[in-house]
């Protein structure tokens, strides 16, 4: 949300917020959600998803597309490689043992060796503060998120989602390989596909050029104002 006037420049922005949701009912649970978040909208909106978020976007742009405008995808799948799929199966199991048994200090010392897949090699420092300083991950809500990106495949229904997409993906990012991305580009109907140099959270260190591409984006894909 810091990064969000930059990114969304002049645009309402409105954050849902899963960090403790257990999503006992699943992606579809959280989408539902998701959309009571925007209910009060007149208008049909743009959705935001970011990586895991992107699934519950994409789950909602499906189940609400009345309700959707276009949806902006960062660093996101459609449904989980194998190489991801093993990564995560990895990382899972070592939350599911460290759990809150370690110290503070020792999550933030995680967090920096995380750096490079997350941030890249070269990052303001107010976004280096900002993601050290992280609230920590709620444990058991993100077990149950881990698991169900293992599971999520939305490829028998994406070609279904028919409104303005635009994807983007980091081209070292080792959290959702960028290959997952552009595999999504390719099955949506509607989608424009930017690659950057960077990591996972490349649309925040770049968030100037970033936030000029949506805009470029969201007025030619529409006709009238975007507010």
């Amino acid at each position: 949300m810091r990064y969000a006037p930059v990114l969304f420049p002049g645009w309402e922005v409105v954050a849902f917020n899963h960090h403790v949701d257990l999503a006992e009912d699943g992606v579809p649970g959280l989408a539902r959600r998701a959309l009571e978040v925007v209910g009060g909208a007149q208008e049909p909106v743009f959705v935001c998803g970011e990586s895991f978020g992107g699934t519950v976007a994409l789950t909602l742009a499906h189940m609400a597309p009345e309700r959707v405008r276009g949806l902006i995808l960062f660093s996101t799948f459609g449904w989980h490689p194998s190489t991801l799929a093993r990564r995560g199966a990895g990382a899972l199991a070592l939350w599911s043992f460290l759990g809150q048994r370690i110290s503070g200090g020792v999550y933030r010392a995680g967090r920096v060796v995380s750096l490079p897949t997350q941030l890249g090699l070269r990052f303001p420092p107010d976004l280096l503060r900002s993601y050290i300083s992280r609230p920590r991950a709620h444990v058991a809500a993100y077990r149950t998120k881990a698991e169900l990106s293992l599971t999520f495949d939305a490829r028998p229904w994406l070609a279904e989602i028919e409104c303005p997409a635009f994807v983007l993906v980091g081209t070292w990012d080792r959290v959702v390989p960028a290959s997952a991305g552009r595999d999504l580009a390719r099955q949506l109907p509607n989608a424009t596909l930017h690659s950057l140099r960077g990591g996972h959270l490349v649309h925040l260190v770049q968030a100037a050029r970033v936030g000029a591409l949506i805009q470029a984006w969201a007025r030619r894909v529409h006709v009238g104002p975007l507010l």
